[in-house]
């Protein structure tokens, strides 16, 4: 018997998902090797011997003892364990180390079908993946690390839970008896487990409010720099309540990543690291590969507060991650992608004390060299990385009389406006030839961006004027918008680089 299946691993054939035969019987499950959950594909083969059982494939020793529950399990519930045949029971892909705790259940399951003990259900005939926990008496329950599991939109037969928070369609059995007959239980919306947490009732100035507008309805990386007790803090901490809901493949492997911290997830996460923290738990390394607070922030909010002060090495590794969405890993002959796309926000001092701002009186207690070799941190290609470049000086002017639930009105708006556009990428990911398709038919006749010798810069221009125009709701990014772009993505980063501008 064959059964479509497209897979979303491409280690197991696309049309291979159920296959009985006359030598071995091939079921799909789920195991946990150094970098998550993935698809495994558990063959049984019954030859004649002395009734034993053989694993291959490398399965760890709870995998091997699991055995004796599945034995256990078995004749508890009535049926016969093979007395004159060998259990050949092989783990694909055989060149990975595993570890599982629902593996039992298809084990079990590969078992009775193959004897023919038990008849596949036919309400079951569509793909599906079998994982679940078995108790001595045959009892089936979801195994602890249920929410880790790798997201697919096949349905899982597992045991019964009080779980409400299941994203994909569910097979539920209380005990082997019932694997004829199964409960169906369709996945659940993603809105119903998102729970968006409550907007504070907090006021800022007119230009704070724009740059948390903006920052929020495109992803952009965001770096404040300032001086100390300004508000940087205050406002980067409230850019996470402006975001809108994440996809459901972006909330899925988030969820995952938080669920082997045993941690539970239920909004985009917002990860805030102290500067002390090092590269290899910023990063991620070791051996065998684990992941660090970058892919912690996948799908949401990387929130680094005094940003001069980490680690150089942690510095130069965000390259990658705010660029590609992802970090790749080599250690000791492995290599891994880590799924790691945040909007990244940093806030800085410019200086040791804090007081040194652009267009400001120096009252810092350092010598200039010193207060210049602190801010040479900042130059370089990392600081190309970041779409806007926001001084604390420039906020502070305003009085607080925008409330942050009228942001938030503002960045909805222009999200659902970028929806209209049929756009499904946040503007801070998108190419340049797909930014300078949005251009107005006169900005493409005209050298819209002059004296800018970096493509990246000139990118970021585009991204940020393209946000702009989501927030007036227009669909080609005029004139006018560019020129309020430069003032985020250009004109503060020329500032930066020209030591002139500090008094």
């Amino acid at each position: 018997m064959l059964i479509d299946k497209v897979h979303f691993f491409p280690v197991f054939s696309r049309y291979h998902f159920f296959l009985y035969s006359f030598f071995s019987m091939k079921i799909f499950s789920f195991a946990q090797d150094r970098s998550g959950m993935i698809p495994v594909e558990v063959e049984l083969s019954l030859i004649p011997g002395l009734p034993q059982v053989q694993f291959t494939g490398l399965p760890d020793v709870a995998i091997k003892e699991s055995i004796m529950r599945i034995k256990s399990a078995i004749r508890a519930q009535g049926f016969e364990w093979p007395k004159t045949r060998q259990v050949i029971i092989n783990l694909r892909p055989s060149h990975l180390k595993k570890s599982s705790q629902g593996l039992e259940l298809a084990m079990a399951c590969a078992l009775l079908w193959k004897t023919g003990q038990l008849k596949l259900p036919a309400d079951m005939s569509s793909p599906f993946y079998v994982y679940g926990e078995l108790s001595l008496d045959g009892t089936v329950s979801v195994p602890e690390d249920w929410e880790s599991l790798p997201p697919q939109k096949e349905g899982i037969l597992t045991g019964q839970t009080n779980k409400t928070n299941y994203l994909c369609p569910l097979f539920q059995v209380s005990n082997l008896r019932e694997l004829e007959s199964p409960t169906f239980v369709s996945a659940r919306p993603l809105n119903e487990i998102l729970k968006k947490p409550s907007l504070p009732h907090i006021y800022f100035s007119e230009r704070a409010a724009h740059i948390l507008a903006v920052t929020a309805a495109g992803e952009h990386p965001l770096l404040l720099a300032g001086e100390a007790g300004s508000g940087k803090s205050t406002l980067s901490e409230h850019l996470p309540y402006l975001l809108p809901p994440p996809s459901l493949s972006e909330f899925q492997i988030a969820r995952s990543v938080w669920s082997r911290m045993k941690q539970e997830l239920t909004w985009r996460p917002f990860v805030n690291p102290h500067h002390s923290t090092t590269p290899l738990s910023m990063i991620g390394g070791g051996y065998p590969l684990f992941f660090g607070e970058i892919t912690k922030a996948h799908g949401g909010v990387l929130f680094m507060d005094e940003y001069l002060e980490f680690h150089p090495r942690v510095q130069e590794a965000l390259r990658e991650p705010v660029e590609k969405g992802q970090i790749c890993i080599s250690r000791r002959g492995q290599s891994e992608s880590f799924p790691a796309r945040f909007l990244l926000v940093a806030a800085t001092n410019l200086c040791p004390c804090g007081d040194l701002v652009p267009g400001k009186a120096a009252q810092c207690s350092y010598s200039l060299r010193r207060c210049f070799s602190h801010l040479e941190r900042l130059n370089g290609p990392m600081l190309d990385r970041f779409d806007i470049l926001a001084f604390s000086t420039q906020w502070k002017k305003g009085k607080l009389s925008i409330l942050l639930e009228d942001i938030y009105k503002k960045v909805v708006k222009a999200y659902e406006f970028r929806q209209k556009r049929k756009q499904d990428k946040v503007n801070a990911c998108l190419s340049l030839q797909e930014l300078e398709s949005s251009l107005s038919s006169f900005l493409r006749k005209t050298q819209y961006i002059s004296g800018v010798s970096s493509k990246r810069r000139k990118k970021a221009v585009l991204k940020v004027a393209r946000t702009l125009a989501d927030l007036d709701e227009e669909r080609e990014i005029k004139a006018q918008h560019i020129e309020q772009a430069k003032e985020l993505s250009l004109i503060p980063f020329m500032q930066m680089k020209n030591r002139g501008m500090f008094p």
